[in-house]
């Protein structure tokens, strides 16, 4: 098994498992070998205060369900629940399909492959509100 490579930064930081890791030298190597590790550099975690939109809170719940911070049984049926009114809003085939894709990483849990549609989804929400301003 190969696992997952990752390569960072000195000063970059991780979340690994719910645990913050900071790389204090200089580039750094590792390899991640456990299957289904929840993993999330900060520099691309969203800040609650940047959630104004609502693919933004849906990213930043997944976000916490994905580091340990929301229990994914509580906050699970809520997000779930807030895909529906999406579906409304985005009304391309595309997009339609890939709230479809995401519905299903949620219900199996993959948070990671879930903020990863997301981030997606979150670019086409931005170019639909600048068309909505203009």
């Amino acid at each position: 098994m190969a696992g997952l490579m990752l390569k960072f930064p000195a000063g970059d930081r991780i979340v690994l498992n719910g645990a913050v890791i900071e790389n204090v030298g200089r580039g750094a190597r590792l390899r991640v070998l456990t299957p289904e590790t929840q993993l999330l550099r900060l520099r691309d975690a969203i800040d609650p205060a940047a959630a104004t939109t609502p693919v933004g809170r849906l990213a930043h719940t997944v976000q916490m369900m994905l580091i340990g911070e929301l229990a994914p049984a509580e906050a699970l049926p809520d997000t779930i629940a807030a895909l529906g009114p999406l579906r409304h809003a985005f009304v391309a085939g595309d997009d339609r399909a890939l709230i479809d894709e995401l519905t299903v990483h949620l219900r199996g849990g993959q948070f990671y492959q879930a903020l990863r549609l997301l981030g997606r989804l979150r670019q086409r929400e931005a170019v639909l509100l600048s068309v909505a301003r203009a």
